[in-house]
């Protein structure tokens, strides 16, 4: 009996595995998800064989595109969620609070220092020596604050605690 010929254009299980360099099993499982198409048993159209395997590598791509696309949602809406526990639970709290709460403490030291001069003396040249330690202190203080508060601003550490830590 003679062999069959194959129809122009087609090819075998194993030669269209080896043209798309993957196992037959591979092959097998492409043409199951519907990639491929077969043209009869163990034959595939050349043209069909290329064609489906780059429409499923423009698949794979598209899926692990969306599934880093979806990550980084999920890693963004984690960090959000962090941050609203840790500002419920009164971890961190805005910059422009903190420099408001330094602004009114600062406040009230400046108004009870203000007065110390007529309370130290009733005499006019230790009142103004004292004055004169008074707005010192007061500058430095005003000085300190506008640095708390343009490092609040600023993101940096107003404490100074991370060149410690890196120590």
């Amino acid at each position: 009996m003679a062999k069959k010929e194959a129809p122009a254009g087609t090819i075998g299980t194993e030669q269209a595995a080896r043209l798309i360099m993957v196992s037959a099993e591979r092959l097998r499982q492409l043409t199951k998800g519907g990639y491929i198409t077969q043209e009869g048993r163990g034959r595939y159209n050349l043209v069909a064989v290329v064609q489906g395997y780059i429409r499923f590598l423009k698949d794979e791509e598209r899926r692990s595109s969306r599934t880093a696309a979806d990550s980084r949602v999920r890693d963004a809406r984690a960090a959000e969620i962090e941050l609203r526990i840790a500002e419920k639970r009164r971890e961190l709290i805005e910059a422009e609070e903190a420099v408001a709460a330094c602004d009114k403490i600062v406040g009230v030291v400046r108004t009870e220092i203000i007065g110390l001069p007529a309370r130290v003396s009733r005499d006019k040249k230790i009142r103004r020596q004292v004055e004169e330690q008074v707005h010192g202190s007061l500058s430095r203080i005003a000085g300190s604050l506008r640095e708390v508060g343009d490092a609040l601003r600023a993101g940096r550490d107003v404490l100074g605690t991370d060149a410690e830590d890196d120590a």
